[in-house]
């Protein structure tokens, strides 16, 4: 049952002289977090159109109001709180025919079924939008840190929604992080970590299933040549060098200063 707010039934029916209903097949849009959107509508028109007697009404899913409009102006006193201020009619171009609806700011909560229903002279035509919520992700960098035996790769992606699935193939041990940005959208960031005796090809894979979009990065590695990095128990008598080098400065210090005084002492005594 729709829940869209019109005139009474008895001032409808004075309006309507042909009642001839039309349904469309069911399209479908698609929006990203943050963005706007205009979901399409049209309609008949009839030869000597009178706004006054035009009834649009947009609702979403069997009952909740998003936009109505009759008696020749906006009628939003019904309209739910989620949309208050965030749909627009172009009225100026409901004498062409045209009952398009602006939807600005999208947000994740709007996802899902929209009707359209136009009613005038000529009978009433009903339109049906579904409308999903999603963005496609920018292309993908990865990246490669050396280290001293092995590599860091990284794969980056952005600015996409939902959450996508990040697969590398020929590797295990994979960190995902996945972080809303202020628009509402993913920063994704992926990394392994390679310790290679031989030549390794590594495959990052990033699919979002909603919106039928994929990347495959490829790439080759080698295994890093010798590390000219001293072993741990090395570095550490080469730390012990010096500082065994000044206690020896420092006692030989005191020494010679223990030693003048007591040159003194037996100088005093002798005296």
């Amino acid at each position: 049952m729709n829940c869209c707010i019109r005139p009474s039934l008895q001032t409808e029916a004075n309006v309507v002289q042909n009642v001839v209903t039309t349904t469309s097949l069911q399209t479908r849009e698609v929006a990203a977090p943050g963005s706007d959107i205009t979901l399409s509508c049209s309609f008949p028109l009839s030869k000597n159109l009178n706004l006054i007697n035009l009834i649009v009404n947009w609702q979403r899913g069997e009952s909740e109001v998003v936009h109505s409009y009759y008696y020749g102006r906006d009628q939003l006193e019904k309209q739910s709180v989620v949309y208050k201020g965030r749909t627009h009619l172009f009225e100026d171009q409901l004498t062409v025919g045209n009952a398009s609806l602006r939807l600005s700011g999208v947000q994740l909560s709007d996802q899902g079924q929209y009707t359209c229903h136009v009613t005038d002279e000529l009978g009433s035509t009903q339109e049906n939008i579904q409308l999903l919520v999603a963005g496609p992700y920018d292309e993908p960098m990865i990246s490669v840190q050396a280290t001293c035996d092995g590599f860091i790769v990284t794969l980056h992606a952005s600015h996409g929604f939902p959450q996508p699935e990040v697969l590398w193939g020929g590797v295990m041990g994979s960190n995902t992080t996945m972080e809303l940005d202020s628009r509402g959208r993913y920063d994704v960031k992926s990394e392994v970590t390679l310790r290679l005796n031989s030549t390794l090809t590594v495959t990052a894979e990033l699919r979002l299933r909603v919106l039928d979009q994929s990347f495959t990065k490829s790439l080759t590695l080698h295994p890093p040549p010798v590390c000219c990095v001293m072993p741990a128990e090395q570095r550490s008598r080469l730390l012990m060098y010096p500082l065994l080098l000044m206690l020896l400065g420092l006692v030989l210090l005191l020494s010679r200063k223990w030693s003048d005084q007591e040159t003194k002492k037996d100088k005093k005594t002798e005296e």
